[in-house]
């Protein structure tokens, strides 16, 4: 009985088949991975930053401001983010900075003198060349500072801008987006992998 030559050129073509499909198994999970990865940290950096700069000190008793010009510098640059404990004004000191509202805003500058008779602060930004024109009475104190971050205030000011709020906006849906399509193409290769 004559045996047969066993033929195993069919399986060369199927081999190289499986090799491609597993590459893009393996292509489809890291985009997966990669989309998941970068949705996630962008949406965890945005938390970190919304929790940090407003949520914490809130909870702490602690109001934040951004730094909105640079009469502060080199101190407190401009975007930064300040945070003030209340404080009564007749407890502060020449010295400390302290937030202030004057005409609707709020001001941040150095207590130069306290002057208890009449009950008012002489001020100064560091960066100005001369003290500010008007004494600030002790009602008008919101806090003395008591550390800063910087940059992180561009984040609040931006967000008090309608353009700030449909970036915020935008960018998390993207993040969300990232987050979907990573789910989407890890399931999807799942499933190939279970369909071979």
């Amino acid at each position: 009985m004559a045996k047969h030559p066993v033929d195993i050129a069919p399986s060369a073509p199927r081999d190289a088949f499986s090799r491609a499909v597993e590459r893009r198994l393996a292509w489809m999970r890291r985009i997966a991975r990669l989309c998941s990865t970068i949705g996630g940290l962008i949406l965890l950096a945005l938390a970190v930053v919304a929790i940090g700069s407003s949520v914490i000190p809130r909870v702490m008793g602690m109001q934040p401001y951004a730094i909105i010009s640079g009469s502060m510098e080199p101190a407190y640059p401009t975007g930064s983010l300040v945070y003030a404990d209340p404080v009564e004004g007749s407890s502060l000191q020449a010295g400390d900075v302290v937030a202030f509202w004057e005409e609707e805003e709020v001001i941040i500058h150095r207590v130069k003198e306290v002057d208890d008779q009449t009950g008012h602060l002489v001020t100064k930004g560091d960066a100005n060349e001369d003290v500010d024109l008007r004494p600030v009475p002790f009602q008008n104190v919101l806090g003395r500072v008591v550390f800063s971050v910087p940059v992180v205030g561009y984040f609040l000011m931006a967000l008090g801008t309608t353009a700030g709020l449909l970036v915020l906006g935008w960018v998390v849906i993207m993040a969300m987006a990232l987050c979907v399509v990573g789910t989407i193409l890890g399931s999807l290769a799942d499933r190939r992998e279970a369909e071979r």
